[in-house]
């Protein structure tokens, strides 16, 4: 499958979820994650705000484990026009809006990062970015929303940064039309098992 159609397809896949199915498989996702990866190792994690409209994923759950149990340095990003994303330490009070795409972004952007500043300043430290997407591949390819913010993103990525999926579906077999701006996954995790590459 190309990309076009696979977005086309799992899009109104995730739109035929009920909001309880969602909630039950976002907390398979959740405890198979906390109890198959390491996560104590990493910090700064980068995890993104799901869009609730959309149907992904809910990171909310994810985000209450990392700061109840783990307290690592934790980012959120703000998307800008240019295609580009800035980085923000996410904290209990950091103030949120919701953007036009339904994502809650930081509103204060005074100690922001570019992308490149994340991985310079954490440059010794394994990090762990979270990586929304349509839908995966069996060789960790994914497909997102056609934006590129986060290829963009992580091509910046240290040798020790984990990048990370969430899907709420198993993978297809392949994308078709990957290029060289694709950034691979090294794990996704669904409601029925961690992928790993």
């Amino acid at each position: 499958m190309i990309k076009k159609n696979i977005r086309t397809h799992f899009k109104s896949s995730r739109n035929a979820l009920k909001l309880e199915e969602i909630e039950k498989m976002s907390m398979k996702i959740h405890d198979l994650l906390f109890s198959q990866l390491m996560m104590h190792r990493y910090s700064p994690i980068h995890l993104y705000k799901h869009i609730k409209r959309n149907n992904e994923v809910d990171s909310q759950l994810i985000f209450k484990t990392l700061r109840r149990d783990f307290a690592p340095d934790i980012f959120i990003s703000k998307s800008l026009e240019n295609g580009e994303l800035l980085h923000v330490k996410f904290e209990a009070t950091t103030e949120l809006a919701t953007n036009r795409w339904g994502i809650d972004e930081p509103v204060d952007l005074a100690d922001s990062l570019s992308s490149e500043a994340l991985f310079e300043q954490y440059k010794t430290e394994d990090i762990l970015i979270f990586v929304p997407l349509l839908a995966f591949d069996k060789k960790g390819n994914r497909v997102g929303y056609g934006k590129g913010y986060y290829d963009r993103f992580l091509q910046h990525a240290t040798k020790d940064t984990t990048i990370v999926g969430l899907s709420l579906f198993e993978p297809i077999d392949l994308i078709e039309d990957t290029d060289q701006f694709d950034i691979k996954m090294h794990f996704c995790v669904t409601p029925e098992r961690v992928w790993a590459w």
